[in-house]
């Protein structure tokens, strides 16, 4: 009787570890993918403004548009919200959120602002260590926040903002989710040129603080600038949002799909939503000019290119009919780093590639008596620099440029 009872407390035991293994597994499966959906700023802190706006209401709204889009397709994702109100949250705070939830994914939502208003176009960045002076620039007024916060230094471990010096732990550091941000980076960013017709202005890297404590791939997303008139005008307007939303939500429907793929998860039937047909026409007659004037894009700054970290020639949409000028430096085949003795100590240099050769200009300008006074500048270090000039995309003789405006 007793070696029967025995058997029957090792099969009772079996059962019970057998039912562990399969139950698990489907646990597993069926557990819901969560985001969390970060509106930057709010609150007493209104982030970049303007004269008729300010940043904390334009992410916020961003967030709740791509948050209810997510909820309203996905029925296996639980979308959380960092601030669903004008509410004031510290960096810290938000990534309690992110953790505390054991989030799959955050996408921080933000507004660029520049000393330029001719500055244009969106970008995504991921946690790393910032490349150029332009990088450093975004992530020390996104980090500058934990100022607002008594005893910030304490709180962040003697981190500070405004330190160029603080910075240098992004270089050590190693983010086990990089290369997933990355990935999503890119979607988003490809989102934004055929679903927004916004300016690409690429993946990047910067030591951003909030993401840097959150447990998962993170994304920081700046969506364009309040400090462009035009911009502005585009990020505060209802259709503004709602596409830069769902250019977001395209992304997030590629990303989970290949995390679906990748988990063993059933992968969804979501689709992503298609253009609006105004915007189909739009890119027909785009595709048709290009094939008029060619295509000459300008590379963009990716985390890709790892050995060059001198901020790529961007035009501004808004100038794309109006002739820039620049000042051309040099020319070379190599990939030439932005303090590298060959710029002489001059700052914020670009550069754009043609007939496979790297060209490196400094300046922006729509004015060519401010271009020349560039040149003037620099012709002790530069005596061959010479001023060129794009028309949109398409590069032309300075010569060219000044008939243009006249």
């Amino acid at each position: 009787m007793k070696n029967l009872k025995d058997y029957f407390l090792v099969c009772k035991n079996y059962i019970i570890i057998l039912g562990l293994f399969v139950i698990f597994p489907i646990q597993a499966q069926d557990a819901r993918f969560t985001v969390v959906l970060d509106a930057g700023h709010g609150g007493h802190d209104p982030g970049a403004m303007s004269a008729n706006s300010k940043e904390k209401d334009i992410n916020l709204q961003i967030v709740l548009d791509l948050g209810a889009i997510i909820e309203q397709k996905f029925k296996d994702v639980k979308v959380i919200y960092t601030r669903k109100t004008d509410k004031y949250l510290t960096l810290q705070e938000r990534a309690d959120v992110v953790n505390d939830h054991h989030a799959d994914l955050f996408i921080c939502i933000h507004t660029n602002a520049s000393l330029s208003s001719a500055a244009y176009g969106a970008e995504t960045f991921t946690l790393g260590l910032a490349k150029t002076r332009a990088n450093l620039d975004v992530a020390m007024r996104e980090n500058s926040v934990i100022l607002l916060e008594e005893d910030y230094r304490t709180k962040y471990k003697g981190f500070d903002p405004n330190s160029v010096d603080s910075y240098i732990m992004f270089e050590f550091m190693q983010d086990k989710y990089i290369d997933k941000s990355v990935e999503f980076s890119s979607i988003i960013q490809k989102q934004f040129v055929s679903y927004c017709q916004r300016t690409d202005r690429g993946v990047r890297q910067a030591g951003f603080w909030v993401l840097h404590r959150s447990a998962c791939p993170s994304v920081l997303v700046e969506v364009g600038f309040i400090s462009n008139p035009a911009e502005e005008r585009y990020l505060t307007s209802d259709q503004g949002q709602k596409e830069m939303a769902t250019a977001v939500f395209n992304a997030f429907v590629d990303y989970k799909r290949t995390h679906d793929k990748k988990s063993g998860r059933q992968m969804s039937s979501v689709s992503k939503i298609d253009q609006p047909s105004k915007r189909e026409e739009h890119n027909q007659k785009q595709s048709s000019h290009s094939e008029e004037v060619g295509d000459h894009k300008p590379e963009i700054d990716t985390v890709a290119k790892k050995n060059q970290n001198v901020t790529p020639l961007i035009l501004p949409v808004n100038l794309a009919h109006r002739p820039v000028f620049k000042v051309q430096l040099f020319v070379t085949s190599k990939n030439v780093k932005a303090k590298s003795k060959e710029f002489k100590g001059v700052d914020n240099i670009d550069y754009f590639v043609e007939d496979g050769m790297n060209k490196y200009t400094v300046g922006n300008e729509t004015d060519y008596a401010r271009i020349e006074k560039v040149r003037k500048e620099i012709v002790s270090k530069f005596p061959k620099a010479f001023i060129i000039a794009f028309q949109g995309d398409k590069k032309i003789s300075a010569r060219e440029a000044l008939k243009l405006i006249k």
